[in-house]
């Protein structure tokens, strides 16, 4: 005998087929006894019945002529009766085995070509929405957000520019991201987490279609429904009356909309602050407030105003206040800091776009 006690190559505790020498149920080198029959078990136990009790002889004993006869009549009666059992319980065993070791395989009916169209359409517009989501976040959310989106998704966002380390790739067993973070809704996103996925971000600032396909982009909040349903109307009346504030002051003027817009509590309130600025060294009009995001809730406010760069005529030459507007502007703190896009039409107009990213603060 070898005195080698290492594991043969190719040992594996993990393998159920190989651990500890059994193979397959059977142990190595060995043939298991096949158990025996019902027939047999139960005409065992007859003979032994009839010679102990009918026939009173022990089991080592000779059985004489006559009682052979009795016995025998009787085993006849016993083992018809005996084996309709056997057989009825063979039968009863039969059938939950047959039941639950046979698989059944389903068959699925053979989709239509008007159906397999169906699934295709619904396949190229959720894939359309996750890309316009993923554009949208790149070109209007704030950099350095945590955003929580299906893997696919993901890619697309960092794809349209979005910088990378901020998102979650939610997938099973991860959970979705607290306050403050975007969560991409897709569809695969909603079959995972269900109605949490409304109770943890339940303010759409964005969507993409309509139905299965869409595609939203949620802020999740703390508290729940009820907290940010308390928190939205809390900030809009802080929001109207900072717009009711501006419109106060004598260097401003509002077109209907724009004004009916500020007086509602609509205009994000990081824009009535700047206006505020601008308003207290130059004279300003506002033209137009936008940018809530597609399909956007109702609580989300307005991003976006467009103000008349005031102007002044010098012979043939058109002088714009364009150049000291941006200077004061780019001073102000980051937080109040502005994107600008000045817009120039035509007869020497300028317009100026003043735009904050995604999401405001509620």
């Amino acid at each position: 005998m070898s005195g080698d006690t290492s594991r043969p190559s190719g040992y594996r505790l993990e393998n159920p087929a190989r651990t500890g020498g059994v193979a397959n149920g059977a142990v190595s080198g060995r043939q298991q006894p096949a158990p025996p029959s019902w027939l047999k078990v139960i005409g065992t136990t007859i003979r032994l019945w009839l010679r102990r009790r009918v026939l009173h002889v022990p089991d080592s004993g000779k059985i004489g002529r006559a009682r052979v006869r009795l016995g025998a009549l009787l085993a006849v009666v016993v083992v018809l009766v005996g084996g309709g059992v056997a057989a009825a319980v063979a039968l009863t065993a039969r059938s939950p085995a047959t039941g639950s070791g046979t698989k059944v395989t389903a068959v699925r009916p053979k989709l239509t070509p008007a159906e397999v169209a169906a699934q295709a359409a619904a396949a190229a517009a959720a894939l359309a929405n996750g890309n316009a989501a993923a554009t949208w976040i790149a070109a209007q959310v704030a950099r350095g957000r945590v955003i929580g989106c299906d893997p696919a998704t993901c890619a697309a966002i960092l794809t349209a520019g979005y910088p990378d380390g901020g998102q979650v790739v939610l997938q099973q067993g991860v959970g979705l991201p607290g306050p403050g973070a975007l969560i991409v809704a897709s569809a695969a996103v909603r079959a995972l987490y269900g109605a949490q996925l409304g109770s943890s971000a339940p303010a759409v600032i964005a969507a993409f279609g309509t139905g299965a396909a869409a595609v939203q982009v949620r802020l999740a909040v703390a508290g729940g429904p009820a907290a940010y349903g308390h928190a939205v109307s809390t900030a809009r009346a802080d929001r109207r009356r900072a717009g009711q504030r501006l419109l106060q002051m004598r260097h401003v003027h509002a077109r209907p909309a724009a004004k009916s817009e500020l007086r509602s509590g609509l205009v994000d309130p990081r824009l009535t602050v700047v206006l505020r600025r601008l308003a207290a060294h130059y004279p300003v009009t506002l033209l137009r407030c936008s940018d809530a995001g597609p399909l956007a809730g109702r609580s989300v406010p307005l991003r976006m105003a467009e103000i008349a760069v005031p102007a002044t005529r010098h012979g043939k030459r058109t002088v714009t206040e364009l150049a000291g507007m941006e200077k004061l502007l780019r001073k102000l703190p980051a937080v109040d800091r502005a994107e600008l896009m000045p817009v120039h039409a035509a007869h020497g107009k300028v317009f100026l776009e003043l735009r904050f990213r995604a999401p405001s603060p509620l």
